[in-house]
């Protein structure tokens, strides 16, 4: 019995091989076959170049802490800084100069982040409206010298550009305004989206001393209206930026510091910005505007407001 059922296994087995070995070649022989378009289309990637998948805000990465550092804060901060960040110098005639500024801003963060310029010898008149030297994202300030007043046809001239950003337009008012042989002068408002508990708003004080005026005579002027905007706004900040050329606010002024330390016009510092607060700036130099032979001013803030200068308390 054991030798039948052998021999019925060997006979089956190799029944068995062939019809394997023509089942395999006749599925190979009539196999799928995909044309080149097919194999293409298999190809392409589930999600097109450029086009943003929609996580849902459940399945979002959160990113947890963050990262500590001077420049990082400002980076947060770049439009609500605890004091204006100012850009300033002597452009000799701003009308010529426009359209570089207007590239500067689009390109250059110093420019574009600034909350205000304060120009000097802007050298414009009546004949010039205000949109011919407005760029975008700024408001305008200006005061032209007055030939009765000064005594003289042509150059001085004052111009504020407050970015729009940090202060809205509405919020702009003009204090003072002086054009005399000794000094040119413009004091504006500016009450800005954002300022420290401590300050009520921002007082700017734009200043231009002709070379040939009286020092003394002009830091008296400067000191009157000064102090009349320290009695009315007592809790203001104020800044008096501006070209002093031979004069100087250190002993008119003792209250105030000066943050320009960079040379702004060969080896001299002529272009100075006086503050009523202490650790306030940092100055870096910026090439002249244009053709004018001043290098230009930024002035970053560093200022720390008194509620995060104060010692934290704890329970014991």
């Amino acid at each position: 019995m054991a030798r039948c059922w052998v021999r019925r296994v060997f006979t089956l087995c190799p029944a068995l091989a062939i019809y394997f070995l023509v089942s395999c070649s006749a599925s190979y022989n009539s196999g799928i076959v995909y044309t080149r378009k097919q194999l293409i289309d298999l190809n392409k990637p589930a999600v097109l170049r450029g086009v943003r998948l929609e996580i849902p805000k459940e399945l979002r990465k959160r990113r947890r802490g963050c990262r500590a550092g001077v420049k990082r804060r400002e980076k947060k901060r770049k439009y609500r800084p605890y004091l204006p960040s100012i850009t300033m110098g002597n452009v000799r005639s701003l009308m010529n100069k426009v359209d570089e500024l207007a590239v500067l801003t689009r390109s250059q963060k110093e420019y574009r982040e600034c909350s205000l310029m304060c120009f000097t010898e802007t050298w414009l008149h009546d004949h010039i409206h205000d949109s011919n030297v407005t760029i975008t994202g700024f408001q305008t300030v200006r005061a032209d010298r007055s030939r009765y007043e000064s005594g003289k046809r042509k150059g001085g001239g004052l111009a504020l550009l407050v970015n729009n950003r940090w202060c809205h337009p509405n919020h702009i008012s003009v204090k003072e305004q002086l054009c005399c042989p000794d000094t040119e002068l413009i004091a504006v408002s500016l009450r800005p989206y954002y300022m420290p508990r401590e300050f009520s708003h921002a007082i700017v004080l734009v200043v231009y001393i002709p070379p040939s005026a009286d020092a003394k005579r002009a830091c008296d002027v400067i000191y009157t209206v000064t102090a009349k905007m320290q009695t009315d706004y007592p809790n203001a900040f104020i800044a008096i930026s501006g070209d002093f050329n031979h004069a100087t606010l250190s002993s008119t002024l003792c209250t105030f510091k000066q943050f320009v330390n960079c040379r702004t016009r060969e080896d001299k510092i002529l272009d100075l910005l006086y503050v009523n607060v202490k650790e306030a700036y940092s100055s870096t130099p910026l090439p002249p505007l244009g053709k004018s032979d001043h290098n230009l001013v930024h002035l970053r803030p560093l200022y720390k407001p008194l509620i995060q200068q104060q010692l934290v308390i704890t329970r014991q």
